[in-house]
């Protein structure tokens, strides 16, 4: 990993160096080798800020901090940083072994839909065919069909 620690009115150090190396290997880990950092550390009367940028093939990253004492800063703004990255790549993950289907292809898309539930239940058991038909006439001379009080080759004439 490519790394660049810029100090504006601070030293950067090297216990500072260490805790930004050791914050960015957790990173690597996530995202890679081919990534490059940029942090920035300033402090100012009781106020110490700390940036951090992180580019690497998957996107970019990047948290900006403040707090009382630079290492405090630099440790949350590192944490930010590997948070998204660690959503971003299990959003990518997800994202590549689940891909969107149409409704015959993916579980996730499906739909159960009473009158699928109907259909699939009257092949089996006709009385239930008969509760699942609606009451309008074309229903009513299905039903009377069924029950054998007409005949499939008599004329039906709605009501």
């Amino acid at each position: 990993m490519d790394l660049e620690i810029t100090g504006r009115g601070t030293q950067v150090t090297t216990k500072l160096r260490q805790q930004a190396e050791e914050g960015l290997a957790r990173i690597e880990k996530v995202l890679g080798p081919k990534t490059t950092a940029k942090i920035v550390l300033s402090c100012e009367k009781n106020r110490c800020e700390a940036e951090v940028a992180v580019r690497s093939k998957y996107g970019d990253y990047a948290s900006h901090t403040s707090a009382k004492e630079v290492e405090v800063a630099l440790k949350e703004a590192l944490d930010k940083v590997e948070a998204q990255a660690v959503k971003s790549r299990k959003k990518d993950l997800t994202t590549r072994h689940h891909p969107e289907q149409d409704a015959t292809g993916s579980i996730r898309l499906q739909t159960t839909n009473a009158s699928e539930a109907n259909t699939v239940k009257s092949q089996t058991d006709p009385e239930s065919k008969r509760l699942s038909q609606s009451k309008t006439a074309v229903g009513k001379a299905i039903a009377r069909i069924d029950d054998g009080e007409l005949h499939d080759d008599q004329d039906v004439v709605a009501a």
